[in-house]
């Protein structure tokens, strides 16, 4: 039995179009982490990094407050807020994340997470819309259109203490 030339047609152009996009696979919505919300698998990496991270976290959460009011009273075009967390790896790890924030109501913020960079990965990762408590954030950092930066105190401690690691002694 012949089949019509036009049923044939719609039935390649319909494998054709199943083949030529890629499957997207459904990542896990990452887990923001507060101290009340951390699995106990977690805990301990995160009290040594509350230890060690002490003074830069304090001095940042001190100054957040006033940095939330410049990001609610409106940020000029190119600026960007960023807001760090710690996002939950693995059962017994977490690492750091950036959230560029959309909006701050109340105590809750509406941030995208932004992706980690890595070199393994072939396509940049989209963003992911993320909610959590301002309880959960570790730092904040104002990025000024012209790259200037007010805040990220966390960041900047990590960087000096990574340079000085890698010093030579004379």
């Amino acid at each position: 039995m012949k089949m019509p030339t036009g049923f044939t047609l719609s039935l390649l152009l319909g494998a054709s179009l199943l083949f030529a996009f890629p499957t997207v696979a459904q990542a896990p919505t990452p887990v923001v982490l507060t101290a009340d919300t951390a699995p106990a698998g977690v805990r301990p990496a995160l009290a040594r990094e509350e230890t060690a991270l002490a003074d830069p976290v304090r001095e940042a959460l001190r100054t957040l407050p006033q940095a939330k009011k410049k990001f609610l009273a409106g940020l000029p075009i190119g600026d960007q807020f960023l807001l760090s967390v710690r996002v939950i790896a693995t059962d017994t790890s977490f690492r750091q994340a950036s959230a560029r924030v959309l909006g701050w109501h109340g105590n809750t913020v509406q941030a995208l997470l932004l992706p980690e960079i890595t070199a393994a990965s072939a396509t940049p990762a989209e963003p992911t819309p993320v909610t959590f408590p301002e309880t959960a954030v570790v730092d904040w950092t104002l990025l000024r259109a012209s790259g200037r930066e007010e805040g990220n105190y966390v960041g900047r401690y990590t960087d000096t203490a990574h340079q000085v690691e890698g010093m030579r002694l004379r």
